[in-house]
């Protein structure tokens, strides 16, 4: 046994089988002097003893203890008051100590006494029946599970107690503060605003009846609590926040009243985000400067905002544009169901020049309670517009439009039809649609539902557009397009009637074309591909320059000449095509990313072996395509295919056979899941033998699951998978009993149960990285 270091580690870290067998059956340990001792997961422990004190501990650095349910003599917590007394003698180097879900030590301890390390800078402590906890002067703090916790040194203001803190320590404690969790510690008192302290870069709060659910991380900061009520400094160290970029409110239908006051502190917010808050109406949001006439509003609005999303939200017209009215820079706008504002127009010069105040909209008459006034100095700054889910909303500025917005190079209309007609053009009566009050700047336009009398389509002018996105078009018949010639992506969805796409062959910087056919449109681009075919018409269909084809409801009679007239595309899907039987891709010779999904007949595809620089296939819902690969694996040429394949996705394990995995030789990536994958239960027991043969595996992924009930058993033989991803699969309670192989190095948890979490978090090591919802863990 080596003396400097031991590591006793849980079966799913090992992959050694006789390490296995020792950590199973591993009953009493003894230990010497130790520089770092690790105990995870050895479930028949059940003592571990040393040398009593500073023989034992005086170099120990690092103390981890997880998952030892049976563990009940361990020489450190032998005695409560021997280790109150000597814990500054003891354990002078201990840097990291780490105690979790090990029931029969520190049991019954009035206090865990750790005050007294001074070298100590990552606590980790969970699922322990403590009371209180006195901690030193900490980087990371993370408790989990303490059902009965009510104290902690660093965060509670204790009553008069031996060990608690002298009066004034407090902010001393928690001044080097950088990682702070706390989960599932319902009855611990929290005495001040968090964060607190202004280092903190990592923040996960949840589980604490007496506070919100809160979390920091890559200087975001994200809110959410069905109980708050007003959010101010009562709640938030706003003064701690102040290197925050974006500030997220989220999900709290009783939150009624935001403080100026507090968000004016937040000096670096870049992006303002409030979604889910219907009772958020505004009318209270800034009564400082309601009771203070002095208070300059100007300097209540954050300088470096950029960005304003605001969804599901009560807010008021005459709000947001107080609020906007005082935004310098302001350069992205994003409203999404918001049934407050009802009026959009653009303010006069002379009424953003300073003499506006947030005092005087608390005068202002009741109908100007509902209209967005966008100031005057928005129209060179802002850049991103999007208004969605808006159907009273209407503009009331006159007939110039959307064109006196300079810099405005994204426009998005979804679910506002009153505002459509005015910002974009009129629909006139012979069918057609004056765009000439759009903003020649544009580069991205997206609007729909386009007007019910709409039927032809013709964006002049706009000579900078690069993406276009038409959808749910009723009668829209003809799309002209000879005009846009720096079109790079273009996006038509549900228009039923449309026959006419005119003025593709003219984009010869056309990327990407998302199309969803029609009977219509099909029986017009078969006859121009007979023509082409014969000789009969030189002008091609699509520009050479079309890399990306997105197609739905394509036929069996289309697919064939449409695909042998892009030999140079590399990159086809093939979505919700019920009619569709078979797919031809012998002429696609450049095809690097496949993608078929919900297309429930598809049984064949043919001219795959010639597809030889393909890397990407992804399968969703297309029931017959799995028995199809497996039939295809034993045909000449499609061997080669497979083994060039870097990244499979389906939405179930199906596609899983021996004579498909065993050709998957070079395949990194593998996927399981789509946008809801309710067919996946388990893998089979051929599936899971399958799975072993991708021996080249290093990234795993489960997402939106949510009927996977456990991971595949034999993930320990997958020797080089680096990361694993659980997404979204929240019936799986624990992780695989025999483990993972030593190559994991990040298992990624997020959206999932509480107890696969803990699990997660038990797991955590030096080399093995776990991130929980996104925050690290480690």
């Amino acid at each position: 046994m080596v003396q400097d270091f031991i590591l006793l580690t849980a079966t799913r870290t090992m992959c050694c089988s006789p390490t296995r067998t020792l950590v199973h059956r591993l009953i009493h340990h003894s230990v010497p002097s130790l520089v770092e001792l690790i105990l995870i997961g050895i479930p028949k422990l059940k003592k571990c003893t040393g040398s009593y004190g500073m023989d034992l501990t005086s170099h120990l650095s690092v103390l981890m203890i997880k998952n030892c349910p049976q563990l009940n003599e361990l020489t450190l917590f032998q005695s409560y008051s021997s280790f109150d007394a000597e814990q500054k003698s003891w354990f002078p180097s201990l840097s990291k100590l780490s105690i979790g879900q090990c029931p029969h030590i520190i049991n019954n301890w009035p206090i865990l006494p750790l005050r007294e390390m001074g070298a100590l800078k990552e606590l980790e402590l969970m699922d322990l029946h403590v009371v209180r906890v006195s901690v030193p002067s900490l980087e990371k703090l993370a408790l989990t599970k303490m059902p009965i916790l009510e104290y902690c040194s660093s965060l509670t203001t204790f009553p008069p107690l031996q060990s608690s803190p002298p009066e004034g320590d407090q902010n001393e404690l928690v001044s080097n503060l950088r990682r702070l969790t706390i989960h599932d510690c319902p009855c611990l008192i929290v005495s001040h605003p968090l964060p607190p302290s202004a280092l903190i870069s990592e923040l996960s709060i949840s589980g604490v009846s007496t506070l919100p659910t809160m979390r920091i991380n890559w200087r975001r900061f994200t809110i959410e609590s069905n109980e708050l009520c007003m959010l101010d400094e009562s709640i938030l160290a706003f003064h701690n926040l102040r290197g925050i970029t974006l500030f997220r409110i989220r999900s709290c239908p009783n939150l009624i009243s935001l403080s100026s006051e507090s968000f004016s502190q937040l000096i670096a917010l870049e992006t303002l985000s409030i979604h889910e808050c219907p009772n958020l109406t505004m009318s209270n949001i800034m009564p400082e400067v309601v009771q203070e006439n002095s208070t300059s509003t100007s300097s209540l609005v954050p300088p470096s905002l950029k960005r304003v999303n605001i969804s599901t939200c009560g807010v008021t017209g005459r709000w947001l544009s107080q609020l906007l009215s005082h935004s310098q820079s302001l350069e992205e706008l994003l409203l999404t169901g918001c049934p407050q504002i009802k009026f959009l127009s653009i303010s006069q010069p002379r009424e953003t020049e300073g003499t506006s105040s947030l005092v005087s909209a608390v005068t202002t008459s009741a109908q100007d309670e509902h209209e967005l006034k966008l100031p005057y100095n928005l129209l060179c700054s802002l850049k991103a517009l999007c208004i969605q889910q808006s159907l009273d909303l209407k503009f009331i500025g006159g007939n110039t439009g959307s064109t006196r917005f300079s810099s405005l190079t994204q426009l998005f209309l979804h679910g506002c039809p009153k505002l459509l007609s005015l910002l974009v053009g009129e629909t006139k009566d012979d069918g057609t649609m004056d765009v000439g009050l759009l903003p020649p700047s544009l580069e991205d336009l997206s609007i729909g539902p386009l007007p019910e009398n709409l039927q032809s389509f013709t964006p002049e002018g706009l000579l900078y557009l690069k993406k276009l996105r038409l959808s749910y078009g009723p009668c829209l018949k003809s799309v002209q397009l000879h005009s846009c010639t720096a079109l790079e992506e273009l996006d038509i969805m549900g228009c039923v009637q449309l026959t006419v796409l005119e003025g593709l062959q003219f984009l010869s910087s056309l990327r990407s074309l998302k199309m969803e056919m029609n009977s219509e449109l099909s029986c017009a681009w078969d006859l121009k591909l007979q023509e082409q075919e014969q000789g009969g018409n030189q002008i091609q269909l699509f520009p050479r320059s079309l890399d990306k084809l997105e197609i739905t409801a394509v036929t069996d009679r289309v697919q064939s000449r449409l695909l042998s007239c892009l030999p140079a595309m590399t990159k086809l899907a093939v979505q919700r095509s019920p009619e569709l039987t078979s797919l031809q891709l012998a002429c696609c010779t450049a095809l690097k990313e496949l993608e078929i999904g919900d297309c429930d007949l598809l049984a064949s595809i043919e001219g795959l072996q010639f597809c030889r620089n393909l890397t990407s296939l992804k399968v969703f819902n297309s029931p017959g395509l799995p028995s199809c690969f497996q039939l295809l694996s034993d045909q000449q040429g499609v061997c080669e295919v497979w083994s060039g394949l870097k990244t499979l996705v389906a939405s179930d394990a199906s596609i899983l056979s021996r004579p498909f995995c065993k050709q998957l030789t070079s395949l990194r990536r593998l996927q399981f899941g789509s946008a809801y994958s309710a067919s996946l239960v388990n893998l089979t027991d051929e599936q899971e033998r399958a799975l072993q043969l991708l021996t080249s595996l290093q990234e795993l992924q489960f997402l939106r699951c949510p009927n996977l009930l456990s991971l595949p058993a034999i993930l320990y033989s997958l020797t080089s998978l680096g990361t694993l991803s659980i997404v979204h699969c929240r019936s799986i309670t624990r992780l695989p009993d025999m483990g993972f192989a030593p190559s994991l190095s990040h298992l990624e948890v997020a959206y999932c149960s509480e107890e696969l979490g803990m699990e997660c978090r038990i797991a955590a090591t030096e080399k093995l990285r776990v991130t929980i919802d996104y925050v690290d863990v480690n």
